[in-house]
């Protein structure tokens, strides 16, 4: 459980960063309220099935929802900056997360763009603790 704390802080201070870049409300988990200003973002993390390598992985999906089609494919470009491709290593942890894919959801309404990045992230427990 520690490591999943620890992992959420870790993505939650870096979405906090996205949303001081770009002066966002809030940044949800999972859902989004109804009356949300544009642009926002939520995101969901889940465990995948444990791996024999000692480390547990998950999945990592940030979606961003805007009304601007440029503001919105800067934000999912600030947000890779963020994560894609990066060790940090925090004090109990050590993940990394990977790019596995990113790209735009059709919404029912068509002024809305709907963009997912889903990223996956290896998490090692440090062994100096």
């Amino acid at each position: 459980m520690a490591m999943i704390n620890t992992l959420r802080n870790l993505i939650m201070a870096r979405l906090e960063l996205i949303k001081a870049q770009y002066g966002l409300k809030e940044i949800s988990y999972r859902i989004a309220s109804d009356d949300q200003m544009f642009p926002h973002i939520t995101y969901d993390f889940t465990a995948i099935v444990p791996t024999d390598m000692g480390r547990e992985d998950f999945v990592l999906d940030i979606n961003i929802w805007d009304k601007d089609q440029a503001r919105a494919f800067e934000i999912l470009d600030s947000c890779r900056h963020l994560f894609a491709f990066r060790n940090d290593p925090q004090s109990t942890i050590l993940p990394t997360f990977y790019e596995t894919s990113s790209g735009q959801i059709d919404d029912p309404d068509k002024t809305i763009i709907h963009l997912v990045l889903r990223l996956q992230s290896q998490v090692y427990e440090r062994g100096d603790n």
